[in-house]
Order: structure tokens, then sequence, then C-alpha cells
């Protein structure tokens, strides 16, 4: 008992940090985490010429890179709160998430590298639940304003990724390029490791005590808007270089479409906090209609400037569902409850992506497949409606 409460103390210690050093360490890592989110649409044309791919199979490898992403995330979340490891946790990640990308460069063959890739999705199921939990405590408050500003170095991530990959492939090969990639995420590992500080374990905190229907239903908002974008962003590069576009003019179209996310997050979260997360949900899913409907009926360039409004209204819900999902717990229970909407978002958008590529090897046409997700995104719309009103933690009633 002496022992495990001077444990305690020394935690409580180390959690004393200046909330603008977690904040500013933190963007600037989330940077680096989703810039990795991004770069697997930029080797798909390289990976599809030198393994002969599919649609479907590059579907395939989509599901893998993300599928643990998804299947982990509540789980790591729940345990990081109850033993106190956020930081460890956190390190490992991005240390495993390097170790997948090393595996693949080595790979000799297509379906070792879809295997080897699901240690990617191992490390990015450990990020999200953790970071949002040490901006919370850093920022009770503020959360959505703060979470906001940190989904900024996420977006910055998101659109640099495809062109510094593609060019990247193009001056040396998709291999080298891979263990290139690997450098950044040990970097990261190290500058977590040396100025995050732990917050309190809470060891009572178990993972079922972070279901409820509502966190449920934020979940499949999210997770249908998440669905429809990440399912374009996916197969852009490869359809636009099957469309005929130079593979380096594909990848820097992709990361300016992608930039709407530097201003969407910040902006979501900033009207997350003025008129609600339920308000904002349902914006963002009417938005996301109207532009998959956009992108059906047209082509060319106001198709691409679709794209960028399906991705400036997937990204705007990044801080709005971390932030409902994080009021509806008690602050000792934060990572649990954002690993559930990771977890369910993470794994529908991971079974979109074999979906929609076996759909556009159906019809011959990845623009036809993509256009079909129009019907999830009114799934998403009444999902959004759905939402309760009121998304905020409620403590228990203790009567004495």
């Amino acid at each position: 008992m002496r022992e495990s409460a001077a444990v305690r103390r020394s935690a409580a210690d180390e959690g004393a940090v200046e909330p603008r050093t977690v904040l500013t360490v933190l963007v600037g890592v989330h940077a680096i985490n989703d810039f990795y989110v991004t770069v697997l649409p930029a080797f798909l044309p390289a990976l599809a010429d030198e393994f002969d791919l599919s649609y479907t199979d590059l579907g395939v490898l989509s599901f893998a890179f993300t599928l643990l992403t998804g299947v982990l995330s509540p789980v790591v979340g729940g345990e990081a709160d109850r033993r106190g490891r956020r930081r460890w946790i956190l390190v490992f990640g991005f240390l495993i998430g390097a170790v997948g990308f090393l595996g693949m460069a080595a790979s000799p063959s297509f379906w070792l590298i879809v295997t080897v890739s699901l240690f990617c999705g191992l490390g990015g199921a450990t990020y999200h639940p953790q970071a949002t939990a040490f901006i919370v405590s850093a920022y009770p408050d503020k959360r959505g304003r703060m979470l906001g500003l940190h989904g900024w170095g996420g977006s910055f991530g998101h659109f640099a990724a495809p062109a510094a990959v593609v060019l990247a492939v193009s001056v040396l090969n998709w291999r080298l390029t891979m263990v290139a990639l690997a450098i950044p995420m040990v970097m990261a590992a190290a500058l977590l490791q040396w100025r995050l500080r732990e917050i309190p374990a809470a060891p009572a905190v178990r993972l079922r005590g972070a279901f409820s229907a509502p966190l449920l239903m934020i979940s499949l908002s999210f997770g249908a808007v998440a669905m429809v974008g990440m399912s374009f962003i996916n197969f852009s590069v490869k359809m636009l270089v099957d469309e005929g576009w130079d593979t380096n003019d594909a990848g820097v179209i992709l990361t300016v479409i992608l930039l709407v996310g530097v201003v969407a997050q910040p902006l979501g979260g900033w009207a997350s906090d003025r008129v609600g997360g339920r308000t904002v949900m349902m914006i963002a899913a009417v938005g996301t209609t109207l532009f998959v409907a956009l992108f059906a009926l047209t082509g060319g360039a106001l198709s691409l400037v679709a794209i960028g409004g399906i991705s400036f209204c997937m990204f705007s819900l990044f801080p709005v569902s971390l932030a409902m999902a994080s009021q509806l717990a008690p602050p000792t229970q934060t990572g649990a409850s954002i690993g559930v909407v990771f977890g369910v978002s993470g794994l529908l958008t991971a079974l979109a992506k074999p979906a929609v590529g076996i759909l556009g090897d159906i019809t011959g046409d990845i623009r036809v497949a993509l256009s079909w997700l129009l019907p999830l995104a009114l799934v998403a719309l009444v999902l959004a409606y759905r939402l309760g009103p009121s998304t905020r933690y409620v403590p228990p009633v203790v009567t004495k």
C-alpha cells in the first residue's frame, strides 16, 4: 500500500507540466503521426505497377494498414487510463510503426507487405486516445478549441504526405522511401519520452465503463463521414494516374486538396464550443452528401473541388468527435472513450476501402465506385440527427 501510494504521488508530480508545453509537443507530434495516415495512397500506383495489383488488392492492403488501429484503439486507450502508461504507449506506438515501414520496405511479395502493414495499424492505435487524454487534462474547459489546434498539426501532416511521398518515390524508389519514413517516427518517440510527463493512473477504470449508447452514436456518425472521406483520399492518386495524370502531379493535387484540413480542424473545434458538436456533425454530414453528389455528377476540376469539400467536412469532425467523446466520460477515462470513437470509426473506414476496391473492379471505374458512397453520406446525416442534445458526462449521484 505504501509503495503504490508513492507511485501515485510520483505520477501526479510528473504530470505537473505547463499546458502550453503539452499542446506544443502534441501539435508537432500529431503532424508526424497523421502524415502516415495519408502516405499509403501515394504508394499505391508504384505498388500496383510492381505487383500488378487490382483495385481490390489495393483495398485489401489499405484495410490491413488501418485494421488494428480500429480494433485495438479502445483496448489500448483503456489500459493506458488504468495503468497510467500513456506516454510509454505513445512511444511504443511510434517505434512499432517504424518497424512496420521497415518491414514493408524489405518484403519480397505483396501479401507479405499486407501482413507486415498490420504493424503500422498497431502503431496507429496508440496515438489519438492518449494525446487527447493529455490535452483534456491540460485544458479541461477549452477542449474543443485546443483539440482543434491539435488537429491543425494533424492536418499539416495529412496534406504534406502525398506530394512528399510521390516525389520521394520518383527520386529514390518506394522501398527506400519506406525506410526513410521510419526515421521521423523514431524521432517522435524520442521527443515524447523527453518532453511529456505522465498523468495519474486510474486503476479502478475498466474498458466496459467507457461504452455507452451516446458514445456509440457519436462513433457511428463520425465513422460514416470518415468512411466516405477516407475512401476518396485512399483512391484519389490511383484514380488520377489511371485517368492519365502523371504520378507526381496526382500526388501534388491530393496534397493541395488535403490542405483544407488545416482550416477545417481548428474551425470544427471552435464551432463545437460555440454551437455544439451535434450541430457541427449535422452540417458536415449535409456537406458530405452534397459534395459526393457533385463528384458523381461532374468531372475534371469540379470533381476535384468536390473531393476537397468531402475532405473538409471529414477533417472538421475530428476535434468535434473527440471533444464530444471526452465529455461523455469522467476525466480518468478519456483514453478509453476516445479509443471507442477511433476504434469504431477506424474499423468502419478499414472495411470501406476493400469494399470500394471490389466495386471499382466490378464496375471497371473507380469513379463510379466512389460515387456510390452517396447513400452512406445520407446515413451519416441520419445518425447525426439522432444524436442527443446533451453529450456531457454526468457524475453518478451518491446517496448516503
